[in-house]
């Protein structure tokens, strides 16, 4: 590939099938344009590597553009408890800006790529860009918000709790594009059932039950919503 075709092919912030759910979404043309200049795009990290540690210095705020991660706290005694599943277009480094230290672990549950914007980037285009701090403010509300959500979800029943999380994941995926009725989970069921505060055997159990009744089906690791009305009746408003 000659270098001028490959300049034109490349994914940037202007063309990515993601800009209307990452940073750019609310921007103007010509400040998308400056964020193109400034982003660090194409940064891997493989099924298990850290993209940030939890005591860390603060480093910018990540962008996953492909791939699943999970955003990790850990008790008093050193037990993992896993905040949040991060899916593509979402963003990560919010823990870390309050304190400038990241309080929280991101790792990959699978291949990641993503897009970096350095603290020092921030500084640069909160300066130039006047509507780019509104922007991230209303991002970190949005973080907020998720949470306000879980500790809502935590009253719920074990079988509320996995029927909301499996309508959840079909939401997001379905803003981003990606078919809300057929997809893989890339966590685990230990993992699910951390997030949810419920043992792993019991989103076993639940899952298998919502197979019994047709509900869903899993072949491996993809699961497959075959009654999204009768889903959505586990998960009571």
């Amino acid at each position: 590939m000659s270098n001028a075709l490959a300049t034109k092919t490349a994914i940037t912030c202007e063309n990515c099938n993601l800009d209307k759910l990452c940073i750019p979404k609310g921007m103007k043309r010509s400040e998308v344009g400056e964020l193109k200049l400034l982003v660090n795009r194409n940064n891997i990290r493989q099924k298990g590597e850290a993209i940030y540690h939890s005591g860390s210095p603060f480093r910018g705020i990540i962008a996953l553009r492909s791939g699943t991660a999970k955003l990790l706290s850990f008790d008093r005694n050193g037990n993992e408890i896993i905040v949040d599943f991060i899916l593509p277009g979402e963003l990560l480094g919010f823990d870390g800006v309050s304190a400038q230290i990241h309080n929280c672990t991101a790792i990959a549950l699978e291949t990641v790529n993503f897009c970096h914007l350095t603290s020092r980037q921030i500084e640069t285009l909160t300066l130039s860009t006047p509507g780019f701090y509104q922007i991230l403010l209303q991002r970190s509300c949005n973080q907020f918000d998720i949470q306000v959500e879980k500790l809502l979800l935590s009253r719920r029943s074990a079988e509320e709790r996995v029927a909301a999380f499996i309508l959840h994941i079909s939401e997001r995926l379905k803003i981003r594009g990606y078919s809300e009725l057929e997809f893989r989970l890339s966590m685990s069921r230990e993992e699910i059932g951390n997030h949810l505060g419920i043992a792993h055997e019991t989103v076993s159990r639940i899952v298998h039950h919502f197979q019994s009744l047709e509900i869903i089906e899993i072949k491996a690791k993809q699961l497959k919503i075959t009654n999204k009305k009768k889903l959505f009746s586990f998960y009571k408003d």
